[in-house]
């Protein structure tokens, strides 16, 4: 049944027009709105991470600050003291400046029997804390943080009252001697309420939070929302110690904290209800140094409310614009009709793309008119562009030509071909002209064929491989010495589609090399044959030797001059500061002469050790190395 150009242009506008937007509807929208779910997510996990972090860092901060005060070799007479020694004064005041300086509530010092000599907050003092667990690992040693506990001693809470319980927790370190010995504990008390401070220091939306919880799954830094909770009776005082972070329908943990108590990482994208009994979306990161994990949540109403807006507005959209586009459909193509035919018949003739000398004769005032002048000058650029990247073709052939590397391309594996070669590597090659060699199988040019089997092997592994040396043949035969750089490309499933590289022959610089390889060896032969001991070693009282010859190695004690090379030059100083005053010469004058010092071989044996040397400097003045030559003068 015929149908009019007209009525097809009308049905063509409907259906081009609406059906990107029902695409959008059916298939786009879908993965639009998982893409910004999953764009949340990442964006929780962030910021959970980025909280896990901060978290760690700081402290790790406090039990650098321990440390730091164990380090004070005055703290080491801190564990003998009373309050009626002259000390104990200044022993304390140092304390309290570390607890106000770094924000502590308090600090104190016990001995190896668990009694606590010294303390900023003097209810400790005389205390036995031998049976606490933070004591006892202490004392095996170990620097550590314990978890967040009721404290024992009345503390200020956030009222400005004291009080018993509060949630606490201490940095611990041993208290060593100057034997190393451990002589007793120094311990801080951290101010649990900045864990609140840094967690609540995260903006994430209208309902997010983060919150750290401890492996029995009690929540031990403060709830955002701690003052409705108060409220509610679901807590007394405080998040902290006093709220397990329950479901409340179940009275189970919730799935992000028994995910994160278990040890794991992650998130969850579906959603879950919390200790409030809303669903959110949550992500967490254990900490195990520590036994916390921290908790990053967000109601999942406001997470997902972007992707939730985005299917009402393209609902809307599609609805808003089927009419019109329905209407201005039938009169365009009532318009559009016989202008088209016209088109339609030029542009078949274009469709080769190579005829470029069409033109569209259509005379109107209108969008049709200057649609067909618009492709005229559109066909007319096209051709302008195609003659210009025609001659930037051979400008570029002629430059690549002209250079004196070889640049190839060639089919992926061992036996792939030649697919390209500029002139220079043709003539590398011993070939006339490019097309002789395109098409020749590559392993054709190498003497051993491990070669190119190594070379492939490398570009599938590192995809590049920068100056890699081979021993190579031309066509007739002529060995040669190339050096390429090649890089493997792939397509974007990661095939490899082919080899392009740079090469050139070095068989003049390697016959250089050779050259200078046999004329070191002599002179490392001429070195070895002095009955004299000659050495090089690095600057600096230790002194590291570098190299020795082998009469310098027997002079030492040592069978061969590999023995001697990597060994401390102070070692064989019978007393180290005659490497000192040697040294100090050189630094001064430069050179040495007829310098000597007792001195021992590699069994102890002693001997006279006489050594003439100069320090060697780079440009910049800095001492870069020591040579010179020694011998033994104990029977002279």
């Amino acid at each position: 049944m015929f149908i009019s150009i007209q009525n097809k242009i009308i049905v063509l506008l409907i259906a081009f027009t609406l059906l990107p937007f029902v695409v959008l509807k059916i298939l786009a929208f879908p993965k639009v709105e998982a893409d910004v779910e999953k764009l949340q997510i990442r964006h929780l996990s962030s910021a959970g991470h980025k909280q896990a972090v901060l978290v760690s860092n700081w402290m790790r901060e406090r039990m650098t600050d321990v440390m730091v005060i164990a380090d004070n070799p005055y703290m080491v007479n801190s564990v003998n003291l009373t309050s009626k020694d002259a000390e104990y004064s200044e022993e304390l005041r140092y304390l309290e400046l570390v607890v106000v300086e770094y924000g502590y509530m308090g600090a104190f010092v016990c001995d190896d029997k668990g009694l606590v000599t010294i303390a900023t907050i003097e209810e400790n003092v005389g205390r036995d804390i031998s049976q606490k667990d933070y004591f006892k690992q202490t004392l095996l040693g170990k620097t550590l943080a314990t978890s967040i506990f009721p404290s024992e001693v009345p503390l200020m809470n956030e009222f400005d009252e004291k009080e018993i319980g509060m949630p606490t927790m201490f940095v611990s370190t041993p208290l060593k001697n100057k034997d190393h010995e451990i002589i007793g504990v120094v311990a801080l008390r951290v101010h649990v309420a900045t864990l609140s401070n840094m967690m609540h220091s995260l903006k994430f939306g209208q309902t997010g939070e983060t919150y750290i919880v401890n492996e029995k799954g009690y929540m031990v830094s403060e709830s955002r929302y701690s003052d409705n909770l108060r409220k509610k009776g679901i807590v007394e005082k405080r998040c902290s110690l006093e709220l397990k972070v329950t479901d409340p329908e179940t009275g189970e943990l919730t799935h992000g904290v028994a995910q994160c108590i278990s040890g794991n990482n992650g998130f969850d994208a579906r959603g879950y209800r919390d200790y409030t009994g809303i669903t959110v979306l949550g992500a967490w990161h254990w900490l195990p140094e520590f036994k916390w994990g921290i908790i990053t949540e967000i109601d999942l109403d406001e997470g997902y409310g972007l992707a939730h807006n985005l299917h009402f507005i393209v609902n809307a959209i599609l609805f808003v614009i089927a009419f019109p586009v329905i209407l201005a459909a039938y009169l365009m193509g009532r318009q559009l009709a016989n202008p088209i035919l016209r088109l339609r018949s030029i542009t078949e003739k274009l469709a080769s793309g190579e005829d470029l000398s069409q033109r569209i004769d259509i005379k109107q005032n209108d969008e049709i008119g200057g649609l067909a002048d618009a492709f005229n000058k559109m066909v007319g650029s096209l051709e302008a562009q195609k003659a210009e990247l025609s001659a930037s073709e051979k400008r570029y052939k002629r430059r690549i030509h002209s250079l004196k590397e070889g640049i190839y391309e060639c089919e992926p594996g061992v036996n792939g071909v030649f697919t390209w070669i500029n002139q220079a590597g043709a003539e590398i090659l011993g070939y006339n002209t490019p097309e002789e060699a395109i098409g020749k199988n590559v392993e054709t040019i190498y003497v051993d064929l491990e070669d190119r089997k190594r070379l492939v092997e490398r570009l599938e592994k590192d995809g590049v491989w920068m100056g890699f040396v081979s021993h190579c043949k031309k066509q007739n035969g002529d060995q040669f010495y190339m050096e390429r750089t090649s890089n493997m490309v792939r397509d974007e499933n990661g095939k490899p589609t082919l080899i392009f590289g740079v090469f050139r022959d070095i068989t003049e610089r390697k016959k250089l090399e050779e050259e200078l390889h046999a004329s070191e060896k002599q002179h490392r032969a001429l070195l070895n044959s002095i009955s004299d001991g000659v050495y090089q070693c690095k600057p600096g009282e230790d002194g590291i030797y570098t190299y020795v010859n082998l009469a310098g190695a027997e002079i030492l004690g040592y069978n061969s001059p590999t023995e001697v090379v990597g060994t401390r030059v102070v070692d064989i100083y019978v007393n180290a500061q005659d490497r000192n005053e040697l040294i100090e010469m050189l630094d001064k004058e430069g050179v040495c002469k007829d310098f000597t010092a007792f001195c021992k071989k590699k069994n102890g044996e002693r001997f006279i050790y006489e050594v003439s040397c100069s320090l060697v400097r780079d440009d910049t003045g800095k001492p870069i190395m020591i040579e010179g030559i020694f011998r033994d003068m104990t029977d002279q």
